[in-house]
């Protein structure tokens, strides 16, 4: 067996082993075309991925994608990548149970400082073998705002799974008494902003020379973040994406921040059912401007009609924001797992992982929102 650059000598071997795992009941699938659809390599961007196989003679038996990308780790520029996608025979096979080992392990002789992010919670099957090899890994806070209860109540599939938790949920939603809980709710944990009308959100189609401003503000406050400048964030977020919204924040003038939200009318998703949901995907601030970002990109979403409003963040100055704005804190299957090499670098990672940055913009980029 031997890892070899996914070409388009290895499609139809790639087919094969996409129907064999249908044959094991296995959902994931491997892209049948080499060339990634999302960050593509070009030769001349920073931010890129790349899709590897494994070969058992003319057999594919696993895959896994590295996502390449600039990153500033305690203040250093260096390179490191998202270990995405991991996909294994073995999961329908017991005859290649070690597939995903192997993977792990060539992703790690190719990128020591690698990283995963999302997993879907510390019991899925990569995320403990992630902890088996060493990589530190903690849960992104999983932060709600509920605008529309009663549609809330109706409509959270996630909570809607027990007949008992129904029937309370749409009491609740039917007697009024939820409307009222969660409008006294959001009161009563909001933060006031004394200074909010000092700040204004303008949408935006592209980043420009301000974004870099607020990079540079920003850059040092954190233990582990993404580079965040301008032509970096064209990439994550081109133009040609009209789903994105992106929001300058402005000061009496002066840049202090941006948002990259989501506005998605849901439709049976398996956790919010048929809400609309806002999500913010990203963000970043000048210090001490976080609180202010988030308040202008939830009133943004607020007035734009969403039911929900979601996202996963891990700096604490993020976490304090969302809090502050009267976000309610539920459990978070979004897990940041770092590389032994990696959580080196974040020293010591049990306090220090507080002043990493992530967002669903880092990772797999905002899939399912």
């Amino acid at each position: 067996m031997n890892f070899e650059l996914y070409a388009e000598e290895h499609v139809p071997a790639a087919r094969a082993f996409n129907e064999r795992l249908a044959a094991g009941g296995v959902r994931e699938r491997l892209a049948e075309s080499p060339v990634p659809k999302w960050l593509p390599p070009s030769g001349s961007e920073r931010l890129f991925q790349e899709y590897f196989v494994l070969r058992d003679g003319a057999a594919v038996r696993g895959a896994y994608v590295l996502k390449h990308q600039p990153f500033l780790v305690a203040g250093e520029a260096v390179t490191i990548a998202d270990y995405r996608f991991p996909i294994s025979e073995g999961r329908s096979d017991p005859h290649f149970a070690l597939v995903g080992l192997l993977t792990l392990k060539d992703a790690l002789r190719r990128q020591p400082l690698l990283f995963g992010l999302g997993a879907g919670g510390f019991d899925e099957p990569v995320s403990r073998l992630l902890k088996n090899t060493r990589f530190r890994l903690v849960a992104c806070p999983f932060f709600f705002r509920v605008n529309h209860p009663n549609r809330f109540f109706r409509h959270i599939t996630f909570l809607r799974g027990r007949r008992a938790v129904r029937l309370a949920l749409d009491a609740a939603a039917f007697s009024g008494l939820g409307w009222v809980g969660i409008r006294l709710a959001n009161v009563v944990k909001t933060r006031v902003l004394p200074d909010a009308s000092d700040y204004v959100a303008e949408p935006v189609s592209t980043f420009g020379h301000w974004a870099d401003q607020v990079w540079e503000a920003a850059k040092q406050e954190y233990a582990l973040i993404a580079v965040r400048d301008r032509p970096l964030l064209d990439v994550l977020y081109p133009e040609r994406e009209t789903r994105f919204e992106r929001l300058k924040v402005t000061r009496r003038g002066r840049p202090v921040g941006w948002a990259v939200l989501l506005d998605t009318p849901m439709k049976t998703h398996r956790q919010f059912g048929d809400m609309r949901v806002g999500s913010v995907v990203d963000c970043l601030a000048t210090p001490g401007e976080e609180t202010a970002v988030i308040h202008v990109a939830t009133r943004h979403l607020v007035r734009a009609g969403v039911d929900l409003i979601v996202s996963n963040q891990l700096h604490d100055s993020w976490v304090r924001a969302f809090r502050n704005e009267g976000y309610f804190q539920g459990p978070s299957n979004f897990i940041f797992a770092a590389s032994p090499r990696l959580a080196e670098r974040i020293n010591p990672f049990e306090t220090s992982y507080r002043r990493v940055h992530m967002t669903r913009g880092d990772g797999d980029g905002p899939i399912n929102l």
